[in-house]
């Protein structure tokens, strides 16, 4: 037995569409054959997960590709066809001749080809096309929308217990063990919901998740996982789901998928404005983080939202912001030096999703490449803000980049010199994945509410298209008894 290990992995945002357009090939950062071994043998992620679980069982590993775009508007077709015609090509390669095999693939569940096909569907079908019955696990987002025919099409599915995602390495361990210990029977139940972004460290998302991690220990059980679903692609796909490989599979599903949906209603959240998460920042001990979650990259954000930045400047506390996706800002600084002060427009570039750009006198402070070895979430793995710069603007140290990423950690502050301990209040372009980077800092944390496209009021959002039927957006939404059953 040998195990082809390879993935197209995007979340993407429909709504984010209008204001950033698709995502091309050049979004994408691209490993295949020693290149995917080398970026994520020992890394926190799935494919280090697998190649883990492969080394333990003495498995053969072929790389073949592994594709990740950071989360903005859908694919587009042009760099869906180069991407999975790499990776299929490589994998029908790799499958010739008379050695049994298995397919262990790095998706998201919320990937959509532009404008709204599933490319987790479309992948999975066409490896189907070229390789037959072969066996094939398939690691999925806790985020991820599922659809029925996904347990057709693999023999394993199994997602993330965690948000934030601390746990990638292990649950693809959990898929790669599951696949090559044997023929597995996997079920899917849809629930006509998505959740809230909704942290598993406390609340009901953490009840959820003790329970699905109950459900595992029970006998023949291989895996439990329940996947609240991504609120911000308006697909058919859209939708809260429990998946369960194993035994007992459809019992299993039916008392979590009650639970869930009898408990519905305390997954929403009050939203909480940045001036009050600013007047918290001198009320305790500690650093403040907050997470701007409106604006997140990490959901498909512009990541160049003002709302939050204006009131930590006006608040005139010692603060840092990480990051303000301006490469036009990045490249004044850099043109300027460090030392120098200049006038500049910051932020807002994405009309009245980030609101209107900020007009700084700023210091420039440092210039770096902006690459980070991340410590927490994809501990291990690089990640790249492009060349960013580091300003000071009256009390305040603002992280400025070119590339546009989600703040998991405290490394792109340290590489610009900045320490947490030393402000009153850090802000931080995520929605809750940062909770744990900062965990160690000795911090508080806090979660603020603006206009933009990632706003945790999902019900809030104009979904016009197949998501309005769900639960918040349809208060009178209601699950079909099989759920149940």
């Amino acid at each position: 037995m040998k195990a082809l290990v390879g993935g197209l992995v995007h979340e993407s945002s429909t709504f984010a569409a209008q204001v950033t357009g698709t995502v091309g090939l050049d979004g994408f950062v691209v490993a295949d054959g020693s290149a995917l071994l080398a970026a994520f043998e020992g890394t926190n992620t799935v494919p280090g997960g697998y190649l883990a679980a492969c080394a333990e069982l003495g498995v053969p590993v072929v790389p073949l590709l592994h594709a990740r775009a950071e989360p903005a508007g859908p694919v587009s077709p042009e760099a869906y066809e180069i991407l999975a015609g790499r990776l299929l090509d490589a994998a029908e390669q790799a499958a010739a001749g008379d050695e049994p095999y298995a397919v262990l693939l790095d998706l998201h569940g919320a990937g959509v080809i532009a404008p709204e096909e599933s490319l987790e569907l479309r992948l999975l079908r066409e490896l189907r096309a070229r390789l037959g019955g072969v066996r094939v696990a398939i690691t999925l987002d806790l985020h991820g929308n599922l659809v029925d025919e996904l347990a057709d099409l693999a023999d394993v599915i199994v997602g993330f217990h965690e948000y934030p995602h601390i746990d990638m390495a292990e649950r693809a361990r959990r898929a790669a063990s599951a696949l090559l210990a044997g023929r597995a029977r996997t079920r899917i139940t849809r629930l006509p919901m998505v959740l809230p972004p909704s942290p598993t460290d406390a609340g009901p998302a953490a009840e959820l998740r003790d329970l699905a991690r109950a459900a595992e220990r029970a006998p023949g059980v291989l895996a439990c996982s329940v996947f609240h679903g991504f609120p911000y692609a308006d697909t058919p796909q859209a939708g809260s789901s429990v998946v369960t490989v194993g035994a007992s599979a459809d019992a299993v599903n039916a008392r979590l998928a009650a639970w869930l949906w009898d408990e519905r209603e305390r997954f929403r959240t009050e939203p909480v404005t940045p001036e009050d998460v600013v007047a918290a920042a001198v009320s305790g001990p500690g650093p403040l983080v907050v997470g701007d979650a409106s604006d997140n990259p990490g959901g498909g954000g512009c990541g160049d939202g003002t709302h939050l930045l204006r009131a930590v400047l006006d608040a005139g506390l010692r603060a840092c912001f990480a990051t303000v996706h301006d490469p036009a800002a990045v490249r004044a600084a850099i043109a300027a030096g460090v030392g120098a002060e200049l006038d500049l427009d910051l932020g807002g570039r994405h009309g009245v999703f980030s609101g209107p750009p900020l007009r700084v006198r700023a210091t420039v402070r440092a210039i770096t490449d902006g690459r980070i070895v991340q410590r927490s979430m994809r501990a291990g793995q690089e990640a790249d803000f492009g060349p960013s710069v580091r300003l000071t603007v009256g009390r305040a140290d603002v992280i400025v980049s070119t590339n546009r990423l989600q703040v998991l950690d405290p490394e792109i502050l340290l590489l610009h010199g900045v320490r947490v301990a030393d402000h009153e209040l850090v802000a931080v372009k995520s929605a809750h994945h940062f909770r744990s980077g900062f965990a160690g800092v000795g911090a508080r944390f806090a979660v603020a509410d603006t206009a933009g496209l990632t706003s945790r009021q999902v019900e809030r959002i104009p979904h016009s298209g197949p998501s309005a039927r769900l639960w918040p957006m349809n208060p009178a939404a209601l699950p079909e008894r099989s759920a149940y059953e």
